[in-house]
């Protein structure tokens, strides 16, 4: 940015002979202009061809055809500041921005293409193995003649990631804790428990499920109904299998169907003293956390699946009123 200061801003406190500023304009109908005015960046070039005389033509003649007057109108002020502040202006503070290159399109080009690039190697690592495995799944499938056992089948139709963490410094038995409190829980509702918990690893567990809300959408397309257009027209009410009522609008939506904790290694030893001259020794623990995210239409269709079964058993029906006979006579031992 230029250090030049903006035209605009400077004004004349009163009259000076020697100031090219203190323009003294002509009479009109008795009024005369005053003798000290501020600058405009429209006026100094208008004012000068009224100053040196010749009134409006002398101002045409000298690049400008417009009047301070003229110019209250949007169009014609526009049309001016086109055509003089895209020149060479001394006085304009965005001089230089004006003058710096303007990006070129292949250079966005080559930025969009470098983005690309790097999401693919996110979405898609190692696409060999991919490939060999898409491969291996194929001769599977020819082999069993496009027979499919029904979780093969969910497994293309419902979408879910599995995403497990690093080792944490806590032991099994504080952090299952955390773990239950989320169990089944919406992935937005589970990241506010953890952001009010007061336990140690409750910003731990908020990091890793936040990690895998933003995997499940880059990797999977979990969670993206409102922009697919698959919301439902009014929310549906289903029973989960905890036998809690809950409306769904988004079937979409990710929620926690398992979450689990496992040990890892010891991280170290300390000693524990005790009483008398006798020590122990302290083992470190350290533990892990896996959380499994699926959609709401997995909790729809286990609903339904539940309803026709009850649906299909029938009335309950009690056993006819007759005598029972040899029903065991013996020990069966």
């Amino acid at each position: 940015m230029s250090v030049r200061l903006a035209a605009r801003r400077l004004a004349l406190l009163g009259p000076s002979p020697s100031s090219s500023l203190a323009v003294t304009q002509p009479t009109h109908s008795g009024n005369t202009y005053p003798s000290s005015q501020r600058r405009h960046k429209w006026s100094i070039n208008v004012f000068k061809g009224w100053a040196k005389g010749g009134g409006k033509e002398a101002a045409a003649s000298r690049g400008s055809d417009l009047v301070a007057g003229e110019l209250d109108d949007p169009k014609k002020r526009q049309q001016f500041l086109e055509r003089n502040m895209h020149g060479a202006v001394e006085d304009n503070i965005f001089q230089d921005e004006i003058e710096a290159p303007k990006p070129v399109a292949a250079e966005a080009q080559q930025a969009e293409q470098k983005t690309r690039e790097n999401m693919a190697m996110v979405t898609d690592p190692d696409p060999r193995s991919r490939i060999r495995w898409q491969r291996k799944k194929v001769i599977q499938m020819v082999r069993s003649n496009g027979h499919q056992t029904k979780e093969q089948r969910l497994r293309m139709a419902e979408r879910q990631l599995l995403h497990r963490s690093q080792f944490m410094p806590t032991s099994v038995k504080k952090l299952v804790m955390l773990a239950r409190q989320i169990a089944g829980k919406p992935v937005d509702d589970a990241i506010a428990q953890m952001q009010w918990s007061k336990k140690k690893m409750a910003a731990e567990i908020k990091y890793y499920l936040e990690e895998a809300r933003d995997l499940a959408v880059a990797q999977r397309g979990m969670g993206l109904g409102s922009v697919n257009g698959e919301m439902l027209d009014k929310p549906r009410k289903i029973l989960t299998k905890d036998g809690k009522w809950m409306e769904v609008a988004d079937p979409t939506r990710m929620y926690i169907a398992q979450s689990w904790v496992g040990r890892g290694p010891w991280r170290g030893k300390s000693i524990d003293y005790k009483g008398r001259g006798r020590m122990g020794i302290i083992q470190h623990p350290s533990t892990s956390f896996t959380v499994l995210l699926k959609e709401e239409k997995t909790r729809i269709r286990e609903h339904e699946e539940r309803e026709a079964k009850k649906a299909a058993k029938g009335p309950w029906v009690h056993l006819p009123n007759r005598s029972v006979h040899g029903q065991r006579p013996y020990y069966s031992w």
